[in-house]
């Protein structure tokens, strides 16, 4: 988490990863990986629209410090944006000007709502809205959500959860998770990052119902707990799909508090997710057997068959 990040949303030495990659000869898979960010241009309009949000809500309230966090920062973020694509910014709210919220009845709603009133004001031609942790600023290119939170003591933070009727607040640190998301990433030579990308465009291109953040970690701690850490990003991707539905089965713990992040989902949806798994895989698994051949076509156009998208 922090604002400290390259405008694209590339981690610290993406660009040094790239470039060595490029060197030693860049695979289909990279290069798919590499095309599925943001642009430049989308990044510092994104880094815009954050110090704006920012201006407004430190005018309606005490706000003691903001971060922006999320897949932007780790260099997670799938393109090309849309409306329907977020970036998230956590304001900390000072507990004095308002203990209201965090100790009150039907606080965490109460602080939701208020954020929205202030954003309403300054955003009367975009949709603004609340979704469970956040208040969603859509705009025509992308949506920003942002999440109120008050310090927890120790060293993360508090958030809003509607699904509790309004009542609670639930741990977070997305400080915590970026700093061991990127010690993974480092230690794999980039390739973290690849296969997040790849998984969170798997994910949206075959509509598989699971969340962005549920997809990433999943990859996460698939490429965390591989044996080899030189493996290649087609390796790294062929062995998280082969994976993908006993994953979903079984549920996903936050890697900082140990929260089920999939609590909360449908058994329809978690029954889906698994036969769209395993559809996925059946494909992936035929361009693991044409790569390991030799016949690199073939495996693209079966990557491509698996991934729901053309894969040069």
């Amino acid at each position: 988490m922090g604002t400290d990040i390259a405008p694209s949303g590339y981690s610290r030495n993406q660009e040094e990863t790239n470039s060595e990659q490029q060197g030693a000869g860049q695979t289909s898979l990279d290069d798919y990986a590499d095309e599925t960010g943001p642009t430049t241009k989308q990044g510092k309009t994104i880094n815009q629209r954050r110090e704006r949000l920012e201006q407004i809500l430190e005018e309606e309230m005490e706000v003691v410090e903001s971060h922006q966090f999320g897949s932007f920062t780790r260099g997670t973020m799938v393109g090309p944006l849309s409306e329907d694509s977020d970036t998230d910014v956590m304001f900390v709210l000072s507990s004095e000007a308002h203990g209201k919220w965090e100790q009150g009845e039907n606080g965490s709603r109460n602080c939701l709502r208020a954020v929205k009133r202030a954003l309403e004001k300054r955003y009367p031609n975009s949709k603004v809205s609340i979704d469970r942790n956040v208040v969603s600023v859509q705009f025509s290119d992308f949506t920003i959500d942002v999440a109120p939170s008050f310090r927890d003591g120790t060293g993360g933070y508090r958030i809003p959860d509607t699904y509790s009727e309004g009542r609670s607040w639930v741990r977070t640190n997305p400080r915590g998770y970026k700093q061991r998301f990127e010690a993974v990433d480092d230690a794999r030579g980039g390739r973290l990052q690849k296969v997040a990308r790849v998984a969170k465009k798997l994910r949206e291109n075959r509509n598989i119902p699971v969340s962005s953040y549920h997809m990433e970690v999943m990859a996460y701690d698939y490429v965390h707990n591989h044996p080899n850490k030189d493996a290649s990003t087609e390796e790294l991707v062929e062995g998280f799909v082969e994976e993908l539905p006993r994953r979903v089965s079984r549920g996903t713990r936050d890697p900082v508090n140990g929260d089920r992040l999939d609590s909360n989902m449908d058994p329809a949806n978690r029954k889906e997710a698994i036969r769209k798994g395993k559809a996925v895989r059946r494909k992936m698994r035929e361009a693991r057997n044409r790569r390991q051949e030799g016949d690199s076509e073939k495996a693209n156009d079966k990557y491509g068959e698996a991934l729901g998208e053309d894969i040069d």
